[in-house]
Formats: structure tokens, C-alpha cells, sequence
């Protein structure tokens, strides 16, 4: 496949090559100010000094006003050549000559020669000026104390400043050329995990899009067709359940790498989700080879597959396909035309390949639709909720409620959850619709009076990308409802799902202080271990197993087995779809605590579920009366 660089990686690479001639930049800066510093340091102590000599001149001139008288060449007494030698020198001088102008000596002060090796210059000469000109020269050896020390210091103190300043720039750009390194590669790995599956290394929808919409470019131009597979494993969820996660990432790496054989070069193979995956076949002369691969893709899957622990295990598949031009010329479009052809694949009794056909946009533009009209009632909240009652099996006391999300459509009146439910969990609704859930539930418990519970299902994808123990939390202080008063609901399902996430998160909303109650048990994948493993408090016979309890003994008997282990466990125990008196006097019987359904009370709206606790409690006063 081909790979073009991202415009991250451009950015980047100009951000380092900016910062490395930088880096060149401030060293060169740096070494010429030390260079400039040094030249203005010896030439400021060469000007000083020949201050300092010229105010020695003035000095000496001062204190002997016959100078320079003598050093024209009058006699000189014992008395003035020994005063001259004697002249008090300053800090910054080590010795001095005074020389006619002739050249000869008339008295020095001389510095050990040590000190003369170790001063530069050695010699400095002032001249001593009057009105007839130059009488002679003052010659002193100049030492680094005194003012001059003073001049050097300061100089030495912007050397050392500049060279700070040199290097802590030099630092600050090496560190974020590394920062920026660091950032890059962080930035390529997360590409890499955004457009590859971290699994199998396939890639993911943004790169299988992308290899798309390249393949469309040919057909457009005329250049052949192109095919879109999409295939899904059926029944892929009981590999992790009854194998385990570990053996069913096995099967899906061993799937994968069968799946990259069986296609050509030039062709794309990517995985859209756990449990399905998507082909992009280029170059084809027509349908039919679509079709062909589509089949040979369905038989070479049906054959085993390598497990870890030896043995193999077969796969059956189901294919939807869209073929471009004539089913569509834009990535999107052939995309979700395949899924539809999918969609009617699944539908079939045995595992199929389908092509898409013109009907299925009727109902792919019909699910559109309702994506969009679902959309719109989430953001305006137009959603509502049900009640439906919960009562004890031994007095038929109301117990609590469970809240049903019902969707009123303007033009098609009320919608079922089972038609709009899994459509919000396929392109992420389920989350902020299952927010709003639990904090209508709350908000609307908290204005029943005495102890009545709700309950509210939860979605699985509510544990993979909501802020699901926050969204509760927040309800819970927003509405003032105690937290023993909520029961939140899951489904077996989701314990084959990441089990140790989803323990941690069960722990931290138990922490809350709200009830977990195991959904619909008994009909997908339960096992004794997740039982004591989760912290659930509640055990929900799933309505399955009451239709014909009344008729079939070993249903009762399943019944009872549940209920000895919730009881077992400490868990309370309640029985769904309970519609006759048979069935309730049945479950009593087996020990059942809790039971709902048609006999016991409808889903209700808000209001009726007011009116029904407010006439529960009435006839609870009447009682005690």
C-alpha cells in the first residue's frame, strides 16, 4: 500500500531543522561577543592605563615642580633624585623609569624582573609636556590590581554572562529538539495505532478508507472495477467464552494472516471491529471475480484454524459485497452498501454471501433516517421514560420500578427499543442517550416517596467509552436520590468483555453505594465464576424461561436451581415476563423473591407510576389502621 508523509512529520522535521540552524546561529553569536569582549577588555585596560600614567605625570609634576627642568638636564640634588625614587606609587603600578628626552636615566623605581616577565605590556610610556614640549617620558610597569582588577572583573563577569546565556540557550534548543523528537515519535506511534489494529496489524477504517478512495481514482478514469467485501464471524463471542480472551486473540491473528494470503498484492484487507472485517479487491474485470473471492474467502476460513494449545477451529463467515462502478463511485456509499448486503447476509438461516441489490438502499436510506431523527430526539431530549413495577412474590408489595426508554416519533409514532437501541450502540449514541437515562431515572426517583428503587439497563458500550462511574455520581448529587435506591443493570454479555476492566468498574460504582443486578440471566454466556467474581446484588431470570413453566418441570426445576444460588450467594433473586397467577404461584413456591411483567403491571409513563405509589401507600396506611 502506498504511504505518503503526514503533514505532522513535515511540520516536525522543519520545527528541527529551524531549531539546528539555530543552534549554529547562537554558537557563532557566542564565540564572536567572547571575541569582541576580549578585544574591548585589553584595549579599555590599555586606555586606563595610559590614564593612570598620565596622572602619575601630573603627580609627579605636582610634587616636584622642577622635573622637567631636570630632565632637560639640570642638576638634580641628592635630596630630589631620592624623592622622585621614593614617589608613592599606585595599586595598579609595580615600578616606573622617568627618561629624558635625550634618553638618559634620571631615576627609576624598578620592578623585580618576576613581575616584569609576568605584565603585559611589560612597559608603558607617558610623556611629561610643558610649554617649551616634551622634557622626557615617565616609562611604568603596569600590574592587574587596583582599578585595573576592577575593569577585569567587570569584563570576566560578561564573559561568564554571555557564556551562560550561550549555553542555556543551547540547552533550551537541545531540549526541544529532543521534546519534539519524543512528540513525533508519540505522534507516529498513535498513528500507527489510529490507522492499524494493535492486534492482527491490519488496518483500521481511516486506512482502509483511505486505500478506497486511491482504488476509486482507476474507476472513475475507467480503469476496471473495484470490490468491497465485508465479512463478519459468526458467533465469534463464544471462541472468548468458551476458550477464553487469550485463545481468541490467537484465532483473530491467525484469521488475519490467512486472510492477507488469500488476496493479491495490491488488494486491502482491514478490520472494522472485533469480529469483523473488510476487503478492498482492485483491478477486477468484473463481478464475478468479486464473487470468487468472496467464496474463496468463506471456504478457506472454514477450515481450521491454529489454536495455541493445539487443534484448530473452524469460522463461518458471512459476506456482504459492493462492486464499484455500479454500485456506487464514492468510498462512503460502496461501503455502506456492502454492510447492507452484510446486514441481509446475516439474516439468512445458514452463513451467505451477498451482493448488494437497489432494494436494500430503501432500507439503508430508511436507517439513515432514523440515525438522523435519532440524533435530533437525543439532542432534544425527546426521548421519555417508562416504569414498569416490581413487586414481592410472597405480598405483592411494590418494590421498585424498572425504567424502559421509549422513543414517541412524531410521524411514526411510538418506536420499540429493539429498533433504536442497537442502532445507538453501533454509532455511538448509546452513551450520551444512556446518560440522559440515568439521570431522568434519578430525577424523576427522587420526587417518589418512601424507599422505592429503580432500575436502569446499561449498554455495554457505556463501560468501552463513557465516563460511566462519573455520568452516576454526577446523577446521584444532582437529584439527591440515595444511592441504594438506584440498581444498575448489564447484561451477561459484557462480562466476556474485558472482565478485569469491567470488575474495577463494577467495584468503583458499587462504591457509590447503587446496586448491580446481572440482567437476563440464563441465556448467553454465565458461569459460576462471574457470579462471585462481580459484585452483583441481583439475579434476573431472564422472561425466556417462564412461557412454559407452568407446563414444563424441568424449567421449574432450572428455576429453583437459580434461586438456591442466588440465595447461596446472597444475592436476591427476581423473575422477568411473569404475565399469569400459575407462574407467580410457581415461582413463589421455588423461593423466587421478586418477580415483574404483564400480571404484576405495563410499563407506565412517570405520572401513572406516581398515581401507583401513591395508592400503594395509601392501602399500606389503611393496613396498619
Amino acid at each position: 500500500m502506498a504511504s505518503t508523509a503526514s503533514p505532522a512529520s513535515t511540520s516536525t522535521d522543519t520545527v528541527q531543522r529551524l531549531l539546528l540552524r539555530l543552534s549554529a546561529v547562537a554558537v557563532v553569536l557566542t564565540l564572536a561577543a567572547m571575541a569582541v569582549n576580549q578585544f574591548l577588555l585589553e584595549n579599555t585596560l590599555r586606555a586606563a592605563s595610559i590614564s593612570f600614567a598620565q596622572q602619575m605625570v601630573t603627580d609627579m609634576v605636582r610634587e616636584e615642580p622642577r622635573l622637567p627642568r631636570l630632565l632637560r638636564g639640570e642638576a638634580a640634588s641628592a635630596a630630589e633624585l631620592a624623592r622622585l625614587r621614593a614617589f608613592p606609587l599606585a595599586e595598579e603600578f609595580a615600578g616606573f623609569r622617568l627618561v629624558a628626552a635625550g634618553g638618559a636615566l634620571l631615576a627609576e623605581a624598578p620592578a623585580d624582573a618576576q613581575e616584569r616577565r609576568a605584565r603585559r605590556p611589560a612597559l608603558l610610556e607617558a610623556p611629561f609636556v610643558d610649554g617649551r614640549g616634551t622634557a622626557g617620558t615617565l616609562q611604568v610597569t603596569m600590574r592587574d590590581s587596583g582599578r585595573r582588577q576592577h575593569i577585569v572583573n567587570i569584563f570576566r563577569m560578561a564573559q561568564a554572562s554571555i557564556t551562560l546565556f550561550a549555553g542555556t540557550m543551547l540547552a533550551l534548543m537541545l531540549w526541544l529538539g529532543l521534546r519534539g523528537r519524543r512528540e513525533e515519535a508519540a505522534a507516529t506511534r498513535a498513528r500507527t495505532l489510529l490507522r492499524h489494529d494493535s492486534l492482527t496489524g491490519l488496518p483500521t477504517h481511516a486506512e482502509l478508507r483511505e486505500q478506497l478512495d486511491l482504488a476509486l481514482q482507476g474507476v472513475r478514469a475507467g480503469q476496471g472495477q473495484v470490490g468491497v467485501l465485508v465479512l463478519n464471524l459468526r458467533g465469534f463471542r463464544d471462541v472468548n467464552a468458551l476458550h477464553g480472551r487469550t485463545t481468541g486473540d490467537a484465532v483473530l491473528e491467525a484469521l488475519a494472516r490467512r486472510l492477507q494470503s488469500l488476496v493479491r498484492r495490491g488488494d486491502t484487507v482491514a478490520r472494522l471491529s472485533a469480529d469483523r472485517f473488510a476487503v478492498v479487491q482492485t483491478a477486477l474485470a468484473g463481478e464475478e471475480g468479486a464473487i470468487t473471492l468472496a467464496e474463496r474467502l468463506a471456504n478457506a476460513l472454514a477450515e481450521p484454524l491454529p489454536l495455541p494449545n493445539g487443534g484448530g477451529l473452524s469460522l463461518c463467515v458471512e459476506l456482504g459485497l459492493a462492486v464499484a462502478p455500479q454500485d456506487g463511485e464514492e468510498a462512503e456509499l460502496l461501503l455502506a452498501r456492502a454492510e447492507a448486503a452484510l446486514s441481509a447476509a446475516r439474516g439468512a438461516p445458514k452463513p451467505a454471501i451477498r451482493g448488494f441489490e437497489p432494494a436494500m438502499d430503501e432500507a439503508l436510506r430508511a436507517r439513515r433516517e432514523l440515525e438522523a431523527d435519532l440524533q435530533q430526539a437525543i439532542e432534544a431530549e425527546a426521548l421519555v421514560l417508562h416504569y414498569q413495577p416490581q413487586r414481592r412474590l410472597r405480598d405483592q408489595r411494590l418494590v421498585g420500578f424498572e425504567a424502559l426508554l421509549r422513543w414517541p416519533h412524531p410521524a411514526r409514532g411510538m418506536i420499540p427499543p429493539i429498533e433504536f437501541i442497537p442502532l445507538a450502540e453501533q454509532n455511538g449514541m448509546i452513551v450520551p442517550l444512556g446518560a440522559w437515562v440515568i439521570r431522568a431515572a434519578c430525577a424523576e426517583a427522587a420526587r417518589w416517596p418512601g424507599d422505592y428503587r429503580v432500575a436502569v439497563n446499561l449498554s455495554p458500550a457505556q463501560f468501552r467509552y463513557g465516563d460511566l462511574v462519573q455520568t452516576v455520581a454526577d446523577a446521584l448529587a444532582r437529584t439527591g436520590l440515595p444511592p441504594h435506591r438506584l440498581e444498575l443493570e448489564i447484561t451477561e454479555s459484557l462480562l466476556q468483555e474485558d472482565p478485569e476492566d469491567v470488575v474495577a468498574l463494577l467495584r468503583d460504582l458499587r462504591g457509590l453505594g447503587v446496586s448491580i443486578a446481572m440482567d437476563d440471566f440464563g441465556t448467553g454466556w454465565s458461569s459460576l465464576a462471574h457470579l462471585w467474581r462481580f459484585p452483583f446484588g441481583k439475579l434476573k431470570i431472564d422472561r425466556a424461561f417462564m412461557k412454559d413453566l407452568a407446563c414444563d418441570p424441568k424449567l421449574s426445576a432450572i428455576v429453583a436451581t437459580i434461586v438456591g444460588l442466588g440465595r447461596i450467594l446472597d444475592m436476591t433473586v427476581v423473575a422477568e415476563g411473569v404475565e399469569t397467577e400459575e407462574q407467580a404461584r410457581i415461582l413463589t413456591a421455588e423461593g423466587c423473591e421478586q418477580a415483574q411483567g404483564w400480571l404484576f403491571g405495563r410499563p407506565v409513563p412517570a405520572e401513572a407510576a406516581r398515581r401507583l405509589i401513591s395508592e400503594e401507600l395509601a392501602a399500606l396506611s389503611r393496613s396498619v389502621a
